[in-house]
């Protein structure tokens, strides 16, 4: 495939891929996958993010969806953003989990995006007491986490 013929297919894709529910981020959307619970989309820049959706609890199942969505891509190293709409949770499973050094195989950063104090609450409790082993910031607006993932990809470069 030529880079004009890539080009197409990126627009078209991306006008596929429009879901007028879920803002995209500034990035060009390179895939999505609707699980249900969960919406997955993956951006330029390997920027991956994750809309919780409003009362869904983050299973390990969806943890495993993700990753395969993120292997189907060519895996690698995200810049991810976890944004959790209202009475969206995380099982305490997960949490443990995914604060452990070894499963960060996938991760450059994690931005959390909450909506409520709840959230804010949960958040805290998993920064001071699963303590991640990578870069993690909780945030209340996506474009705050936006502003940090891109400020953590220029210090990457």
């Amino acid at each position: 495939m030529n880079n004009m013929e890539v080009d197409i297919y990126l627009q078209h894709t991306s006008s596929m891929l429009t879901d007028k529910k879920y803002r995209k981020l500034d990035f060009i959307l390179v895939d999505e996958k609707d699980i249900g619970p969960i919406l997955f989309r993956l951006y330029e820049n390997r920027v991956f993010h994750a809309i919780i959706k409003e009362g869904e609890k983050v299973t390990m199942e969806m943890v495993t969806e993700g990753y395969k969505f993120l292997d189907e891509n060519g895996g690698g190293l995200f810049y991810n953003i976890y944004e959790f709409k209202s009475f969206s949770d995380v099982e305490p499973e997960v949490r443990n989990w995914s604060a452990k050094e070894l499963e960060k195989s996938y991760t450059f950063v994690d931005a959390i995006v909450i909506s409520n104090i709840a959230q804010k609450i949960l958040a805290d409790f998993y920064l001071k007491f699963n303590k991640p082993a990578q870069p993690t910031k909780i945030f209340n607006s996506t474009e705050k986490a936006i502003d940090w993932i891109k400020l953590k990809m220029n210090e990457n470069l």
